[in-house]
């Protein structure tokens, strides 16, 4: 293997318990509890019935629980399914440095996995750590988005070393799964362009679905492409350009905490439309929506390449389209004071108010905000009225997303999610359960967190 693929690969094998921190291993239950909220609140959504309906029922020693209903299948075709459920409405947590990620795409597929081969809770947790160290640590370094290329191609890798992880490969094992899972499956930023389709949260679960499927063919003694990152017609040369630089902790001198930087949203739309959205509510506070003329937004580059530079997230006509949009998200804020998945669902980006509002916009990046990313991001907007100009001014730094989320309001999200599913006790025994994920002998007990 390549010195790229042996570095990974020594890393997935070589993270420790003692390598956790104890906020880290909070954060892995905080996500777990997340994770089943955002799922069954997408049980009945359009792309998880279609994935769905195409899985086949498996009952044999490798296989696990779809999240929802229970229904058994291969542990890849449950990360995929169950994945697209976590993903659909784009409220699963989020991580954005230089690039942006969704590194809970995996979490399901890491949990079909521990299920099948009866893992403990300690075992899901550390296997996730590594998966979250590997999608996030890429994330700062390495600029995959801007080459055009999609996150699944991290995740994947992610993927492929964390099943090997769990299923006790050897070091060069697990390099034939890295290069398994990353040169068949590259994938473009064609999903996240234009208008999107429903795809767009699908593809970082099939990231997992071909991950795990990878170190399974690895297991079996599949060998993968050589120079996977190296070679004349490696990653590197086929995404970047050139080696890419990136680092990893050092097992034993350096705290893995990727796992509890990631930012657990609030609101059912793109990361960077996360503090656009809590600065609109401020604004809304000062005047009445329908007294604005007109209306500029200022943000820095890498929120508006993503979330305002393609012409349809001005005029979305998907639901995908609207959770990836900036105007949206802003004139949605101003007009109802929150953006929650009943936005979506009722069509609330087709509605004449709303386009109105977002044709009164004009959205710029300032070098202001651009040089202070990633440390700091920061949304200003003006509004102009009859009576003047009317502004507010919100910014978040890394270390108040590292902070994230409390826990009681991590809860109030899970039960405004699975109200209408569960009931009171059951909301109560899916919080309390997920809290004790480190204690659970086997984490069949967390997928039971999961039925409906």
């Amino acid at each position: 293997m390549d010195a790229t693929t042996r570095r990974i690969a020594e890393f997935a094998m070589n993270l420790g318990w003692d390598d956790l921190p104890a906020s880290a291993v909070h954060a892995a239950s905080a996500r777990l509890l997340d994770s089943i909220g955002v799922a069954l609140a997408a049980f009945g959504a359009p792309p998880v019935r279609a994935a769905r309906s195409v899985v086949p029922e498996v009952t044999g020693a490798w296989s696990a629980r779809i999240w929802g209903n229970g229904y058994r299948t291969m542990p890849e075709l449950a990360a995929f399914v169950t994945g697209s459920m976590v993903r659909y409405l784009d409220l699963n947590d989020a991580y954005r440095t230089l690039d942006a990620s969704h590194p809970s795409d995996n979490l399901p597929g890491l949990l079909a996995v521990a299920e099948a081969i009866g893992a403990s809770g300690r075992d899901f947790i550390l296997a996730l750590a590594i998966s979250y160290e590997i999608q996030c640590r890429f994330t700062d370094t390495v600029g995959f988005n801007d080459a055009g290329w999609d996150q699944p191609v991290v995740g994947a890798m992610a993927a492929a070393c964390t099943t090997g992880r769990l299923l006790g490969l050897t070091l060069e094992q697990i390099g034939h799964a890295i290069a398994l899972a990353v040169v068949p499956h590259l994938a473009t930023y064609q999903t996240r362009a234009g208008e999107l389709s429903m795809w767009k949260g699908c593809a970082g679960p099939n990231g997992a679905r071909n991950g795990i499927f990878a170190a399974r063919l690895a297991q079996a003694g599949m060998t993968g492409p050589y120079d996977a990152f190296e070679g004349v017609f490696g990653i590197w040369k086929q995404t970047l350009g050139k080696p890419g630089e990136f680092h990893l902790p050092k097992p034993g001198s350096e705290p893995a905490k990727a796992i509890q930087q990631t930012n657990i949203k609030r609101y059912a739309v793109r990361d960077s439309c996360q503090l656009p959205i809590d600065t609109a509510v401020d604004l809304r506070g000062k005047l009445d929506p329908k007294a604005i003329r007109s209306l500029r937004v200022e943000t820095y580059k890498s929120a508006y390449a993503g979330a305002v530079a393609d012409a349809e997230l001005w005029h979305p006509m998907t639901r995908e389209t609207a959770d990836h949009s900036m105007p949206f998200s802003i004139a949605a804020a101003l007009l109802d004071g929150d953006v929650m998945p009943a936005t979506f669902e009722d069509g609330r980006f087709r509605d004449a108010d709303v386009l109105a509002l977002i044709g009164q916009m004009k959205i710029e990046v300032t070098a202001e905000f651009s040089q202070q990313t990633p440390a700091v991001r920061n949304c200003r907007i003006i509004a102009t009225t009859d009576a003047g100009e009317v502004s507010a001014h919100r910014q978040v730094t890394l270390a108040e997303i590292e902070r994230g989320m409390s826990d009681r309001d991590l809860e109030t999200k899970f039960e405004r999610l699975t109200r209408p599913l569960l009931s009171p006790d059951a909301r109560r025994r899916v919080i309390d359960g997920a809290w004790s994920l480190e204690q659970m002998q086997h984490v069949k007990h967390a997928v039971d967190l999961t039925l409906l």
